[in-house]
């Protein structure tokens, strides 16, 4: 029974820090599933998001409280790449996409590192240090907390989606671009809305991941990788789809750590990455790909 507590624990850690990975992972797909955008940019935004929360600590604020403030942030430097470079790529082939995407997150970076300086910094959170037992298990409660701010956000999102009249202009924007401003709809307004609330996303993701991990100028390019593996397992477009591809990526990670070596958790995932785009392109939930 005791060589199961191993097992266990890192089942449990990966579910927890999978959780955020998840919500990092939305907020790609959404720019996807709605534009057809392959923002590449999107993990400088969870390293923008993690800097507000160091920003918040520095004046004595806990970087939880600054969650509504990170995704206002996100979500008006999103509007920004939007109108001013990510607009002119709409419906564009994807490499063109993709090397816009990737100088603006140069650009990103190094705006943050002459802002910000290259060292690394932290932001832990009122739950810093904090442990709770569950039986022979124990998990960090930032981690906990963490978890449960990415689930509440995915709820959010879906409801937001399903339940409300924006989303499902943003649904028939995604279904049918043409059919929909046949309509009446104006499918600029709701692109530049819809990529804004993606960016958002991605800010509250990455100041609650700062509570318990550090933050440099080069952490979203670090951070991209798992956002891509996750919405292609999950699959493209599919929200629900997104999060549970990023718990499943945290599994995997805390999986290969502890059977294999922790430096090299990564790798398992991309080699499933190259498998799901081979055999399955669709993703275990996705929608349609182009």
């Amino acid at each position: 029974m005791n060589s199961l507590i191993p097992v266990g624990q890192a089942l449990l850690s990966g579910i927890l820090v999978g959780g955020v990975y998840g919500l990092l992972s939305i907020g790609f797909s959404l720019a996807f599933g709605v534009m057809r955008i392959v923002n590449f940019a999107h993990g400088d935004l969870v390293m923008y998001g993690m800097y507000v929360g160091v920003a918040a600590a520095l004046f004595g604020i806990d970087p939880l409280y600054a969650i509504p403030i990170s995704f206002v942030l996100m979500a008006l430097l999103g509007a920004a790449q939007y109108r001013f470079v990510y607009r002119r790529f709409v419906g564009a082939p994807t490499l063109q996409q993709l090397l816009a995407a990737i100088g603006l997150g140069l650009v990103l970076q190094m705006i943050a590192q002459i802002v910000f300086g290259a060292d690394t910094r932290s932001a832990p959170s009122m739950f810093a240090g904090r442990f709770l037992l569950l039986g022979p298990l124990f998990v960090s409660a930032a981690q906990v907390v963490a978890f449960g701010v990415a689930v509440a956000a995915t709820l959010i999102v879906e409801a937001l989606l399903l339940g409300t009249q924006w989303g499902r202009t943003v649904r028939a924007v995604a279904d049918d671009i043409e059919a929909a401003e046949l309509v009446g709809l104006r499918s600029q307004w709701i692109n530049i809305s819809a990529f804004a609330f993606a960016c958002g996303l991605a800010g509250i993701a990455g100041t609650i991941m700062v509570t318990y991990y550090p933050v440099d100028p080069s952490k979203g390019l670090t951070l991209m990788p798992i956002a891509i593996i996750a919405t292609t397992i999950g699959g493209l477009g599919s929200i629900r789809g997104s999060f549970l591809g990023g718990i499943f990526c945290g599994v995997i990670q805390q999986a290969t750590a502890l059977l294999w070596n922790s430096a090299l958790q990564d790798v398992p995932l991309y080699v499933l990455l190259l498998l799901f785009i081979a055999y399955r392109p669709t993703g275990m939930f996705g929608l349609r790909t182009e």
